[in-house]
């Protein structure tokens, strides 16, 4: 299994060409082997200034992600990026609001532009790749998961995932989950929480993300879970750290390298 990481955690750090260069080639030093990038960071940047530097440093774009309304004013444009980048798995973003909460045929919709989406991307040999949140697991009123549909469309349009460990958990979402996504998960997003110390209000403790081995999540089952669906990205990052970002990288990189 092989380790990335996920650039917005470094997002302060690759607000122009020349920083975002120098931030691919941390990552590098301090041992990921490769990086998940996102297209608004991307901005920041030459796109072939990118890609050579990946090539260069020998850091491998697992995975670009992108909005959903992306596959609608810029498809041609994700998959000219991806070749560009030689990223195989093309992140075609999540559900939104604007197709989840309006009923059954905002739903039909959303799985039509996905099948065009993950139709076109697999005719230019990409992947088409689902990033699966915990929206997905609210029931309903036809008592069903949001899950169950993607799930039961993923076959027929090929469509694979990346999951994160920490949305699931917040979910009560259990591991269990990855034996429906065998062979369908590349990459899971391996992420820790814990409860801040001294601040309790009326019992309800504050939970924050944290670096890899200093939280409460089963760490040792998620990365086994995941092992055995078939992934082959662990990805590690936080969306907020509480010290220093790359020092909560190389914990967890440490921590995830025992785990698998």
């Amino acid at each position: 299994m092989k380790f990335a990481e996920k650039l917005n955690t470094l997002r302060a750090y690759c607000q122009n060409e020349q920083d975002l260069l120098h931030t691919l080639t941390r990552l590098r030093e301090m041992g990921f082997d490769g990086v998940e990038l996102e297209f608004g960071l991307l901005k920041n940047a030459g796109r072939e200034a990118v890609a050579r530097h990946l090539e260069k440093i020998g850091l491998e774009a697992a995975s670009l992600r992108s909005p959903f309304a992306r596959t609608d004013f810029g498809l041609e444009d994700m998959i000219e990026q991806a070749k560009q980048l030689k990223c195989k798995n093309v992140g075609v973003g999540t559900m939104t609001m604007e197709y989840f909460e309006r009923g059954p045929q905002m739903l039909a919709l959303y799985f039509e532009k996905l099948e065009a989406a993950c139709r076109r991307l697999k005719e230019e040999g990409l992947q088409p790749l689902y990033s699966l949140r915990d929206h997905e697991f609210l029931r309903r009123m036809d008592e069903r998961w949001v899950f169950d549909r993607i799930a039961e469309q993923a076959e027929a349009l090929d469509l694979q995932f990346e999951t994160d460990v920490l949305c699931l958990s917040r979910a009560a979402v259990e591991p269990y989950i990855f034996e429906r996504l065998a062979g369908r998960m590349p990459l899971c997003r391996l992420s820790d929480q814990k409860i801040r110390e001294n601040e309790m209000y009326l019992f309800l403790p504050l939970r924050e993300e944290c670096p890899l081995g200093e939280g409460l999540l089963d760490l040792p089952l998620w990365s086994e879970a995941a092992a055995h669906a078939g992934a082959e990205w662990l990805v590690l990052g936080q969306e907020l750290c509480d010290r220093d970002p790359f020092e909560c990288l190389r914990i967890s990189l440490e921590e995830a390298k025992k785990l698998a």
